[in-house]
Order: structure tokens, then C-alpha cells, then sequence
């Protein structure tokens, strides 16, 4: 269909009218076909596309409301005018909830025809040019993902490499103080590094589709307890402590085991980051068919307006712990995208200066 025209399908029992209806919008540089009938409206939309459908309400045979719900009801994209030979608000309603953009009463005069026939145009032109759009911008977040794909496959292996030379020569020995300091902060950065890679790698996958739930039952409580324990030393290092509250009385759950301890580990690790010598309390509870898992610190929290936009990846939160510890924000996006696709939800409560509450729903299966 060519961009710059509109098809248009004329339906009125009145002979003149869409003779004249006809003559003033072919004039205008539209492609009108037109019938007389209820009936042969249908008929037409069944093999026909037509930008626009300008249709009389009363006809013998069939109304232009079972017009609009024929529209409606398969799905046609057509943008409904209706004609009515009668001034009735309530006609004009009906016709708006029928589906209806605009209402023009009869006698027509040529002017408001042209006036409203415009106005729909227009918005034909906006739906085309935001369908392009949309389509342009599929195809650049697939190119986006495919880059981010490949870059990542092709950053770890160096990556990992640089780490394992660094452990190597930090082993080996007979490095002096200034040697050891600079060994500290190249295995710091090819570990964030490292660490980015992997965390765009899994986003890639996410959106496009690659990644599957490996659902297995699973402890719950185990599960929690295995991520505490991954994260006690550090606690310990900035005088926070750890408290685990376990309210199941069934603790099996059917899940992907890796995915929910990268989401537990997450939070938990973020919790640790964000608080010193304080507390970081780990709960897990039931509602109906649901588990739900809570970490809840009593860090420095986060700023209202941050909240918000806290699992888009294109917020901008500097992300850096009370110790400098550096973050690039992305983990909750995994965790937000690892969660969902579980069909659960994740929610955050914060206040800055008294810490943070994360919380998120698992169905049990």
C-alpha cells in the first residue's frame, strides 16, 4: 500500500449521498470504493483493506453498529466514520464506544467532510510511521543484542586470562609492595570486568529468547542458606550480621536452582555492599501458591527518585558501596528478567539512611 494514499469504502443506502460523498473525496486525492448495503460492506472488508470506513448507522439490512462490531470482532484494521441522518448525542456515544473516530451528521456539507477526513488521515499517517518506527527499532536492539552477544563470547576469554597471569604472579612471589599494589588493581578490574561481560552476556540471552528454565524442586530454605554462607566473610569484614528467617513449612519448590541462587546471591551481595556494621536479615515466608523471599538491610538506602527505575537497564544510579566497592547496576536487571520469567514479580522499599527491602515472588510451581 502506497504510504502517501488513503482507501477509503463508502457505505450508504442512499444512492446520492455516496455518489456525492464519492465524487467530493476522489477530488481529494483519496481511493473510494463504495456500497449500499450493510451487507456488501461486509462482503468487502472479508477480501478488501481499507484505511478508512465511512459508514450511515441506519440501513435496512444491516447498522453501521454491527459494521464496527464485524470490525472489531475479527480484527480488521480499518478506522470507522460513521454518517447519521439524525442528531442524537446518544447515537454519537453508542458510535464512540462502537469503535467510531468521529461522527458526522447529516445534511453534509463539503467543508467538515474535507475537515474530518483530514483529521483521520492524519492519524492513518502516524500509525504507518509509527509501525516503521517500531519495526526500525526491532531491528536495531537485534542488532544490539547479536553485538552484545559476540563482544561478550569474545571479551571473556581475555579476560579470564589476564586474571589467571595475575594469580600466577601474585603465587609465584618476590614481588615488592608497589608490584603487589599494581598486580591488586589489574585483578580488580579484569574481575568487574569479567563480571560486566558475563552479566550483558546474560541480558542478551534474556532478550532474545536464548535462555530456558532448567526447573528442578529445589529447598528453598537450602538454597537461602548456601547463599548467606557465600557472602559470610565479607558480612564479617564490614561488621554487618546476618539473620535468616525461615517461616516455610514446606520448603520444596519447583524452580531453576542456578537462576534463583544468582538472584539470591545478588541481592544478598548488594545488601552487604550498601551496609556497614549493620544488619541484613534474609526471610522466606508463604502466600497461597507463592514463596517469598525478602533481604532487608540497614544500609544507606536508595534516593526516592531512584526507586523507581531501579531494574531498567538504562538508569543510571552511580552503584558504589560504602567501601568504593564499584557496580554497574545491571545485576538487578537479571534478577528482575530471572524472576519474571519464573512468573513471579520483584519490589523494592528503600529510604535513604535506613537501608532496603527487596523482596520477591516465586510460584511454587
Amino acid at each position: 500500500m502506497d504510504d502517501m494514499h488513503i482507501s477509503i469504502l463508502l457505505v450508504d443506502d442512499e444512492e446520492k449521498i455516496i455518489t456525492r460523498l464519492s465524487r467530493i473525496l476522489s477530488k481529494e486525492g483519496y481511493d473510494v470504493d463504495m456500497v449500499s448495503s450493510g451487507n456488501q460492506a461486509i462482503e468487502r472488508l472479508r477480501g478488501n483493506t481499507y484505511d478508512i470506513i465511512l459508514t450511515d448507522l441506519n440501513m435496512p439490512d444491516r447498522s453501521g453498529f454491527e459494521i464496527m462490531e464485524f470490525i472489531q470482532g475479527n480484527g480488521i484494521e480499518t478506522l470507522p466514520l460513521v454518517l447519521t441522518g439524525y442528531a442524537s448525542v446518544e447515537g454519537a456515544i453508542q458510535a464512540i464506544k462502537s469503535g467510531a473516530y468521529d461522527f458526522i451528521e447529516k445534511p453534509i456539507d463539503a467543508p467538515t467532510l474535507k475537515l474530518v477526513m483530514k483529521r483521520a488521515s492524519e492519524r492513518i499517517f502516524l500509525q504507518r510511521q509509527n509501525i516503521s518506527n517500531m519495526e526500525e527499532l526491532r531491528k536495531l536492539n537485534d542488532l544490539k543484542n547479536e553485538f552484545l552477544s559476540v563482544v561478550s563470547h569474545d571479551l571473556r576469554s581475555p579476560l579470564s586470562t589476564i586474571g589467571g597471569y595475575v594469580n600466577f604472579l601474585m603465587k609465584k612471589g618476590g614481588l615488592d609492595e608497589t608490584q603487589k599494589k599494581y598486580l591488586n588493581i589489574i585483578a580488580e578490574i579484569s574481575e568487574n570486568m569479567y563480571t560486566l561481560v558475563n552479566e550483558l552476556l546474560d541480558i542478551s540471552k534474556i532478550e532474545t529468547g536464548v535462555i530456558q528454565l532448567n526447573k528442578e524442586d529445589t529447598d528453598i530454605v537450602e538454597l537461602l542458606n548456601t547463599s548467606i554462607n557465600n557472602f559470610l566473610l565479607l558480612a564479617v569484614d564490614k561488621d554487618n550480621r546476618i539473620e535468616f528467617l525461615n517461616e516455610m513449612s514446606n520448603p520444596v519448590i519447583n524452580i531453576d536452582r542456578m537462576k534463583v541462587m544468582q538472584v539470591a546471591n545478588n541481592l544478598i551481595n548488594n545488601a552487604i555492599k550498601f551496609t556497614e556494621d549493620g544488619i541484613i536479615r534474609v526471610r522466606v515466608s508463604e502466600a497461597g501458591n507463592y514463596v517469598l523471599v525478602s533481604v532487608e538491610d540497614t544500609g544507606v538506602g536508595v534516593p526516592p527518585e531512584a526507586v523507581e527505575t531501579l531494574f531498567d537497564k538504562y538508569s543510571y544510579l552511580q552503584n558504589v558501596g560504602t567501601r568504593g566497592e564499584g557496580g554497574h547496576g545491571l545485576g538487578l536487571v537479571i534478577c528482575k528478567r530471572f524472576v519474571e520469567i519464573h512468573g513471579g514479580t520483584i519490589d523494592v522499599k528503600s529510604s535513604p539512611g535506613k537501608g532496603s527491602t527487596f523482596i520477591f515472588s516465586l510460584p511454587r510451581s
